[in-house]
This record gives C-alpha cells, structure tokens and sequence, in this order.
C-alpha cells in the first residue's frame, strides 16, 4: 500500500522541473531524456528545488500528515490543516485558482462540505493516494473518502467521479488485475455521470495508434482540466501498463499539467503486487522521503 503513496509523489516531483511547459520541444532541449529531478524552470514553483513537490504534492502531504495525526480520514480536521498551510505567510507554493476560491468560501464561513470551487482540474483528484494506507470496513467507504477529499476542493462533477473512477482502477490493480483490464472494467461501471464514454475511447483509439506519447497526449489535451487529462492519463496507462518508470517519464516529456496526470498514474502504476522497483535514487532524492517513511509508521500503527 506504501508504493500507492510513494509512486505518486515520486511522479509529481519527478514532474516539478518541467511542469506548465506546454512545448514539447522545449521541454526535450531543457531536460532530455527524464532520469530524475530537476529545479523547476518556471515562474510557478519559487523556492522550490530538485525533489520538491508542486502545490499538489503539497496537499498531499497535507492529508498525509492529517491522516497520521488523526489515524483516519475526517474532512473537517483536514480542511482546517489544509486552511491553515495556506494560510501560514512562510508557505512557498503555488495558489492555484482552486485554492483560491476554497480559502474564500472557508473565510465566508462556509462548511468543508460547501466550500469547493467549481474548478473542473483534475488536480482534485490526483491527491488521494494516503487514504489507501488506511484500513477500511469496505472498498466503498475508500471512495467516499476520496470523493469527499475531492469534491472540498472541486465541486464539478466530473473531477469528482475521476476521483472514484481511478481509486477504483487501482482498487483491481493491487487486487492483481492488469492495468489495461482494470481500466476496461471500471469503465462500464453505472457511477458515470459526469464522465463520458467517449473520453475513454478515444484513449483506447490513440494508444492502439502509430502516434507518438507526446503527440496523443498533445491531441488529447495537455491541460490540468479534465476533459484532456482523463483521456491522456488512460493512453498513457494503456501505453505503458508493465513499466511504471516509462509511463511516468513519458508524462513528463509530454508536457503541460503533467504532474497532476503523473500522480494519478504512479497512484495505479503503484497500486501493482509485482510493481518493478523504481530507480533507487528517486526516493533518496526525494526531499520529504524520510518525513514521508515516519508518516507511514505512524499510520500503520494506528492500524
């Protein structure tokens, strides 16, 4: 259950240097070939350096920490931790639209419940990973967790039901099923209400295809919203379903809000029982790696 937590910060820090560059071209003569972390070479991440975390990375340590404290998920004690980061003045990362609008409505007196922006980026979503060290009565009690912590941040409906969709996937990942087998089954799934089929299938036409990673995910979309990120991270998934390290650095040469599809990816890739280790110096590199091995202590030993 670690490798879920781990894999996903390990791919939104591997995503850090190069994340909200929307050229491909760019991003292939400033990095090369992705071997490791990078400083980022944007505005959007000041103070941060190589095996950082974006702002999503962030929030998941966020409910990291709120889940080791507390020894389970609760949405209020999370949304006053999540609201008092934000609101420390030392706190370096970025404020996105989403965050905004939720600080504002919490200020309003707002519950967590009714606070969320209407921001449909799938970044919501890809903050789930810590609720799968938890012990649950059932799989269905996880995905009310993961919508919840969702839909405080998020309230369009589609980020919502991504939430469900990929802790689902991984849910019949680590119960042993193939990645590209897990994706097909929850697809037909009747929660689907605001996800439409045709995303899904048009993952499934352009991983089938001659084209390129960086150029279907391209054609996709390369934004943080999720009508792109939905069908690109499922080309990805199904282009890649053995090799966690070639799906995650293919996220990050296609560019754009790679580190929000990438942290739904190493939640899956992660999730797999006979998952290939991933390169040693990707964790030692990992700033947070040893807060992040204390945390998992902690949670355990609530268990």
């Amino acid at each position: 259950m670690k490798n879920i937590l781990i894999t996903s910060l390990v791919a939104d820090a591997l995503s850090l240097g190069s994340h909200w560059i929307y050229s491909q071209r760019e991003i292939a003569d400033k990095f090369g070939d992705i071997t490791g972390y990078s400083d980022p070479a944007t505005s959007y991440h000041p103070g941060k350096q190589a095996g950082d975390f974006t702002h999503y990375g962030d929030q998941t340590m966020l409910l990291l920490r709120s889940l080791a404290l507390h020894g389970r998920f609760d949405l209020a004690f999370f949304a006053n931790e999540w609201r008092l980061f934000w609101e420390r003045t030392e706190t370096q990362s970025y404020r996105d639209g989403a965050t905004k609008a939720t600080l504002a409505n919490l200020r309003n007196g707002l519950s967590p419940s009714q606070a969320a922006s209407p921001s449909n980026d799938i970044a919501g979503a890809a903050r789930i990973a810590p609720l799968f060290l938890l012990k649950w009565k059932s799989d269905d009690d996880l995905i009310a967790a993961a919508r919840a912590q969702t839909s405080f941040t998020h309230g369009d409906p589609a980020v919502v039901e991504a939430a469900e969709f990929f802790a689902r996937v991984t849910l019949a990942v680590q119960q042993g099923i193939a990645i590209t087998d897990a994706l097909r089954a929850v697809v037909p799934h009747t929660a689907w209400n605001a996800i439409p089929a045709d995303w899904f299938e048009a993952a499934l036409a352009s991983s089938a295809s001659d084209a390129t990673d960086s150029s279907a995910t391209k054609a996709h979309g390369l934004t943080c919203h999720v009508p792109d990120a939905f069908p690109a991270i499922c080309h990805l998934l199904m282009r890649h379903p053995n090799d966690g390290v070639a799906a995650l650095t293919a996220n990050v040469a296609a560019g754009g809000d790679s580190a929000a599809r990438g942290m739904i990816m190493g939640m899956i890739h992660g999730a797999k029982p006979d998952a290939k280790p991933l390169p040693e110096h990707w964790l030692t590199d990992l700033r947070a790696y040893s807060e992040i091995q204390q945390l998992i202590k902690t949670i355990h030993s609530h268990a």
